[in-house]
């Protein structure tokens, strides 16, 4: 099955608080995506009959058990939100490495928090606890990490996961995949590359691997794959990634997803990221998360290549305004972006600018040649 489902790994020392959030993430996510499995780690044990103990062997075979069974729910489509200590970073790795959509949440508290709730009285107790007297594998490559000692509340906690992780739960602009297979059926697209892939052909090395973010008919993905690199190309638009299907090459992969949650964005994967028009077709949360979740899967010192359309793009405020910057027009979203703002954006996620313009001249369309924002961005 190609459309795989995301688990959700919410982990964390016993009274971190993973269980309450992670039980509000589920009921939250349920609202928009109601095919959710949720699992707690101390109520499968009696679901599988209390047959394994709490010795390091025992523990990491009922962790094995546990993330095996995400797996199972997840090759069939199906969300898992999962609250586990999952104490052995040796288990994190697998799931990484064998659930192609995986999500680690790192429910972090001071000492002091932990003692002062003290929940099940484990910490005053002492004796075969992890965390006091048992080791505690502190995840290493989490997604995200969340600071839980109570200066929010658990909903406060849960949507700003929600935001920063997963934006498309709580705020997803309109739908444009009908828009765009209708675009792709109906119209004769240019299978010439792009300026913009010419430009950026002058700045990567052959039998390097780039992933293109958004590649509508394929022209600048076949371009790369032609100039010897090794390519995915990913589209949200099915017609246009069957019209891809007998033009694969042994170098060039076609994909039909969403970019910026995408399964095969996983650590270190890629020398090259590159989008084009693409970044103004998704809201400034998910431009958050596609940045965050690219700098993770670069590999040192790779690059991510982006032209979008800029607020002052002659387009800008036709339309129906929906959010800043924002509007439905000729039946599709467009945001127009700020260039000083991507630059923040791609910064606070680590990266290093290594060129960025706005101007005219960079991709001319007939009598139009609006001003468009190129950056070159560094891990």
């Amino acid at each position: 099955m190609d459309n795989k489902g995301t688990v959700y790994f919410f982990t964390g020392l016993s009274g971190a608080g993973k269980t309450t959030i992670g039980g509000l993430f589920c009921q939250r996510l349920k609202k928009t995506k109601p095919n959710v499995v949720y699992l707690d780690g101390d109520e499968m044990r009696p679901a599988f009959g209390e047959d394994i103990g709490y010795t390091h062997e025992e523990r990491l075979r009922w962790a094995g058990r546990i993330f095996r069974v995400c797996q199972l729910l997840s090759n069939q489509g199906i969300d898992v939100v999962c609250c586990s200590i999952a104490m052995f970073e040796s288990v994190r790795q697998w799931n990484r490495d064998n659930i192609p959509s995986y999500k680690e949440i790192y429910i972090k508290v001071k000492k002091e928090t932990l003692l002062a709730r003290n929940q099940k009285g484990l910490y005053t107790a002492g004796h075969n606890v992890v965390g006091v007297d048992l080791p505690f594998d502190e995840p290493k490559n989490p997604d995200l990490i969340v600071q839980n000692d109570g200066d929010e509340s658990p909903l406060e906690v849960v949507k700003r996961i929600e935001k920063i992780l997963y934006p498309c739960i709580v705020q997803n602009p309109i739908d444009n995949t009908t828009y765009w297979n209708q675009y792709y059926q109906n119209r004769i697209c240019s299978t010439e590359p792009s300026p913009f892939a010419r430009y950026v052909s002058t700045l990567v090395d052959p039998g390097k691997t780039l992933v293109d973010l958004g590649c509508g008919n394929g022209r600048d993905a076949l371009f790369f794959a032609d100039i010897g690199l090794n390519v995915l190309a990913i589209d949200l638009s099915d017609t246009a990634i069957q019209q891809q299907a007998n033009l694969e090459k042994q170098n060039i992969k076609f994909l039909c997803g969403d970019f910026v949650n995408c399964g095969e964005h996983q650590p270190e994967t890629y020398d090259y990221a590159y989008s084009r028009f693409t970044i103004h077709s998704i809201n400034v949360n998910q431009e958050r998360l596609l940045m965050q979740t690219i700098y993770r899967s670069l590999k040192k010192s790779g690059k991510f290549f982006i032209e979008v359309r800029s607020v002052h793009d002659p387009l800008y405020g036709r339309g129906e305004a929906l959010e800043r910057n924002a509007f439905y027009y000729d039946n599709h979203y467009r945001r127009f972006i700020v260039m000083d703002e991507l630059i923040d954006h791609l910064k606070e996620q680590g990266f290093l600018i290594e060129y960025a313009e706005e101007k005219t001249g960079f991709a001319p369309y007939g009598n139009d040649d609006p001003p468009i924002i190129r950056v070159v961005a560094k891990k």
